[in-house]
């Protein structure tokens, strides 16, 4: 039997919605290839976390490429014939694997890749799937090969940053969920315990940009249940301590991030700081999203998807409450959710994967 050619998915733990995986496993149902996904364990540091780790850690994945300290990465001064431990790891990946190509997902994957490439001279093309609605400070340069992104002005943003045209694929992201008619809505609130009336989405993560909003939706008393997910597990109890001293409103707590898609899709809109994944699934699911970040990157793609009206920013926190009240009593949601849903409506993980094992390095 004839052996599949491989593909080389490198990703990183700050890899949004596991879409390594999904993506290795749409790619196999084609049949064409083989996926082989290596995260930062395999290629990154492993004997001490360096300055880039730790920053990775707290989630400033642009950050890193501003920092100067990480010897085995960043800084050009090599010694004859001697290459840091992660550009040995991604020699001995592909000396492995033999790839067909590599496929970056993240842009410390692709940092790592690309510089790898560049000392050690190997020959194997580079494909970069960026994550982004608008043009990232950093990353771009001419050893790969093919980049995949989301829209067709960030396409432009490339071909005038000097990539050619012909190596951007413009695919939309890769992030899916499924969206449920009326009466599969009203059928799954009964199973999750939700009213039939209005539900808010509300996303918390650990730095708990969003806590403090929490108690202002719970101070709007029964205008809406909500959905919450926090991934702390010390953080959302004690959310749920505050939740019981306000009997009137319904509040359900999201207990594990895989199923987070089960309870969004069936609520009538979202609150989140930026999350790349969960803002493109609201799009596909038709409901608004109110996101708020002060992240100078993140406010870079909230500001255009505002100016294409596919989400509302919250500057401050008493922004999102009048921004909710706004959504739930007019039209305006309903305007968001149709322009949200036509953007990403012909953008598919499947699409991806095809295009993905249909393409051949040469």
């Amino acid at each position: 039997m004839e052996k599949k050619p491989i593909i080389v998915i490198m990703t990183s733990r700050d890899e949004a919605d596991g879409i390594s995986g999904k993506l290795a496993e749409a790619i196999e149902r084609v049949g064409t290839h083989n996926v082989a996904v290596i995260s930062d364990e395999k290629y990154g540091a492993v004997a001490k976390r360096s300055a880039l780790d730790r920053l990775m850690d707290n989630g400033s994945e642009y950050q890193y490429l501003l920092e100067r300290k990480d010897k085995g990465v960043i800084k050009e001064r090599l010694r004859p014939r001697k290459f840091s431990k992660r550009v040995n790891r991604i020699k001995n990946i592909i000396k492995r694997f033999h790839p067909e190509y590599i496929l970056c997902l993240t842009p410390y994957a692709h940092h790592c890749a690309v510089d790898a490439k560049r000392r050690v001279k190997f020959d194997t093309q580079i494909i970069y799937l960026l994550s982004t609605f608008t043009m990232p400070k950093r990353g771009l340069d001419e050893s790969t090969s093919v980049y995949i992104v989301e829209n067709a002005d960030l396409k432009a943003e490339l071909v005038r940053s000097g990539i050619r045209s012909k190596n951007i694929m413009t695919m939309g992201l890769p992030y899916e969920i499924r969206k449920k008619t009326p009466e599969e809505i009203a059928y799954s609130k009964q199973e999750l315990g939700l009213p039939r009336s209005k539900s808010v989405y509300v996303n918390i993560k650990n730095d708990k940009t969003l806590s403090g909003v929490f108690d202002l939706l719970l101070d709007q008393g029964d205008i809406a249940s909500l959905v919450v997910f926090c991934e702390n597990a010390k953080a959302r109890q004690q959310l749920s301590s505050t939740a019981v001293q306000v009997p009137g409103v319904t509040v359900i707590f999201v207990q594990s991030a895989d199923k987070v898609d089960e309870y969004l899709s069936v609520c009538d809109l979202a609150i989140t700081d930026y999350e790349t994944a969960l803002i493109y699934k609201c799009f596909k699911l038709g409901i608004p999203s109110i996101v708020y970040s002060k992240d100078e990157h993140a406010l870079n793609d909230i500001n255009y998807l505002v100016s294409h009206d596919l989400c509302l920013r919250a500057k401050e926190d008493i922004d999102i409450i009048a921004l909710e009240y706004k959504l739930l009593q007019t039209e305006l949601a309903e305007e968001i959710g149709s322009n949200a849903y036509k953007w990403a409506e012909m953008s598919t993980l499947e699409n991806v994967a095809s295009f993905l094992a249909s393409y051949i390095a040469v």
